[in-house]
């Protein structure tokens, strides 16, 4: 074989070969970029509920976090412990309660820190704690929905009676006006 047929079958080889490479390696990019952006919106999905971890986006993302970490043996670990705590019972005493509530939210900043770690940012596991804003109209929007609700269920299941006052009787829930002398 001459040098020229060398010359040629390596062109050849590269014409073929080329864009066949170079197809490849943008699907691989692509798949990479894609995992990486999957990863950091489930991120973002978490630190923007961290203060209201009853949202249905936090606990969306606290769901798939095993799926996007599949290969993350430290998110993985950090994550098991924090789904380990919220589903066992919260103590009745509340004394315990303090300290229940705060290893919970504990375990939850650590699971945070390591899949910020992940995406590649580095937060102090404090300031993740410490630096969420929830309005406390919020907290008392929902508090006075889960009461509602719960009144509607227990009158709906027949568990509470419905208040019903009867106008036309002679007794009124409410006081007498005042007389007025003339």
């Amino acid at each position: 074989m001459t040098a020229e047929s060398i010359y040629a079958a390596l062109t050849l080889l590269a014409i073929v070969t080329g864009p066949v490479i170079a197809v490849w390696l943008t699907r691989l990019l692509d798949a990479r970029a894609a995992r990486h952006n999957r990863r950091l919106n489930l991120f973002r999905d978490l630190m923007q509920t961290r203060g209201i971890r009853l949202d249905p986006l936090h606990v969306a993302a606290l769901n798939i976090v095993e799926l996007e970490f599949y290969n993350e043996n430290e998110v993985r670990d950090a994550f098991k412990a924090y789904i380990d705590h919220l589903s066992g019972p919260a103590p009745e005493a509340a004394s315990e309660q303090e300290r229940f509530f705060g290893q919970r939210s504990d375990l939850f900043v650590a699971l945070l820190s390591k899949i910020g770690a992940v995406v590649g940012y580095k937060f102090d596991k404090h300031d993740l704690d410490r630096n969420s804003y929830v309005p406390q109209g919020w907290d008392a929007d929902q508090s006075l929905q889960r009461r509602n609700a719960q009144l509607l269920n227990g009158l709906l299941s027949g568990q509470r009676p419905l208040p019903v006052t009867n106008f036309l009787s002679q007794q009124s829930p409410y006081p007498e006006a005042p007389k007025v002398d003339e």
